[in-house]
């Protein structure tokens, strides 16, 4: 079972909430009902297992939230009921931004988690995409159609967490029996599991069936930056927001949802913030040289707090890794690409590095053609980079052959990297 570290004593949380409600032992006694002399033997510690009921007269008496509660609850060995449910929310840090470009994407993942078949769904991309932004919206508009609770466990400690979410992450990423006491939580509820940020497989597949098989209505939806190597569950790639003009090719557009977002973001940093036609084509090329990437662009946003656009855009040219990584975002993208390249077969990475002095985007039929690839080992290839964000699919004419480009970001990553296995023998175009 899991070791609760993060959950103060049940005596020390009930000593501390009755007197931030300025209530004396006797006092809280007649409010619940329950013995002065329970209070105080509570209080010192001298009972080992509180009684249920006692634990709730006491909750209710001092009108917890229901964080306090499943803290308080937790502490005295307790069941937790709706009080899980009440703590592991959606993150409020998010819930107030607007999705911007992303109807489509939020319309499938809204078919796939109703879907009774499909009880797992996996969003993968490159980190500063968007996925924990979309999750939240998808998460929400289940929410709204259908109530469905949602728990939503946040997996990267950098992240701010509260101790019950600790506690409970510690518990799913915990080998044992410790997750069945989440599952007896669940139930037979419909419910939705929103596991965000399980990047390294923090949460493993064998935990997230346990939840599956107990819990006969529950879907998982998990984030993460690479998707894990099975086919139990459903695949979401998250690509950047769009850049380009539709229905050309290689044309910055001052309509895209990438340069909507970055004005939404530069107008909530700089109030009397405004631009002319100029300006927008500046900022368009910005959005171009960042791929998209929300992440990157709310670095870029950061930096036009203290320079110019004229200045943000020679950035984005010159060094877009210093551009898309702003000390406020947390977001270090140079960083992520070389470790989600870490993670790629010899053959994806070497084909990544041959493929970075092509911007104008490759097809698979050129790959095969120039590499001397194998059709189905070139197109396993190319997937596994898109499923993992480093490479996205670049806009064409209408009946024109799928091409495919590498991020910027991780052209830069690329830069100082030697083949793993011996060059493929690509020709220029």
């Amino acid at each position: 079972m899991i070791n609760w570290a993060n959950v103060e004593d049940f005596g020390i949380q009930l000593q501390r909430y009755r007197r931030r409600s300025q209530l004396s032992q006797k006092t809280l006694a007649g409010l619940s009902t329950v013995s002065v002399r329970a209070v105080r033997n509570l209080e010192l510690g001298q009972v080992a297992a509180p009684r249920r009921e006692t634990v709730r007269l006491l909750a209710d008496a001092l009108q917890l939230t229901p964080h306090e509660r499943l803290s308080f609850e937790l502490a005295a060995g307790g069941e937790v009921d709706e009080a899980l449910f009440g703590t592991l929310s959606l993150p409020t840090n998010v819930l107030a931004r607007p999705l911007v470009g992303r109807t489509r994407e939020l319309d499938v993942l809204m078919r796939q988690l109703l879907n009774d078949q499909q009880r797992i769904t996996v969003m993968s991309g490159f980190a500063g995409v968007g996925k924990t932004h979309l999750a939240v919206a998808v998460a929400r508009s289940i929410q709204a159609l259908t109530a469905t609770p949602i728990l939503w466990v946040q997996l990267q400690k950098k992240v701010d967490r509260g101790p019950l979410q600790a506690a409970i992450a510690e518990l799913l990423v915990g080998e044992g029996a410790g997750v069945y006491r989440l599952a007896r939580q669940i139930g037979e509820r419909a419910t939705l599991l929103v596991l965000d940020g399980n990047d390294s497989g923090q949460v493993r597949r064998e935990t997230v069936w346990t939840l599956i098989r107990e819990c006969p209505n529950l879907s998982v939806l998990e984030t993460s930056r690479v998707p894990h190597d099975v086919s139990d569950h459903h695949r979401f790639p998250v690509a950047p927001l769009a850049s380009w003009r539709a229905g050309t090719e290689h044309a910055e557009s001052t309509t895209a949802p990438a340069l909507e977002f970055l004005l939404r973001r530069l107008a909530d940093l700089r109030p009397n913030f405004q631009v002319d036609e100029s300006d927008l084509t500046k900022l368009a090329e910005v959005c171009r040289r960042l791929d998209g990437l929300p992440g990157a662009l709310e670095s870029a946003a950061s930096w036009a707090t203290v320079i110019s656009i004229d200045e943000l855009l020679t950035m984005a040219r010159e060094e877009p890794e210093a551009l898309a990584s702003h000390p406020a975002t947390r977001i270090d993208p140079v960083a992520a690409a070389q470790a989600v390249l870490g993670r790629q077969t010899p053959v994806a990475q070497d084909l990544a590095l041959q493929l970075a002095d092509r911007p104008n985007g490759w097809t698979i039929e050129e790959v095969v053609r120039l590499s001397g690839l194998p059709r189905v080992q070139a197109a396993l290839a190319i997937q596994s980079l898109l499923h993992a964000g480093l490479i996205v699919e670049l806009p064409s004419r209408t009946g024109g052959p799928v091409r495919f480009t590498l991020l910027n970001l991780v052209r830069v990553a690329l830069r100082d990297r030697t083949p793993l296995v011996p060059r493929l023998a690509l020709a220029a175009s």
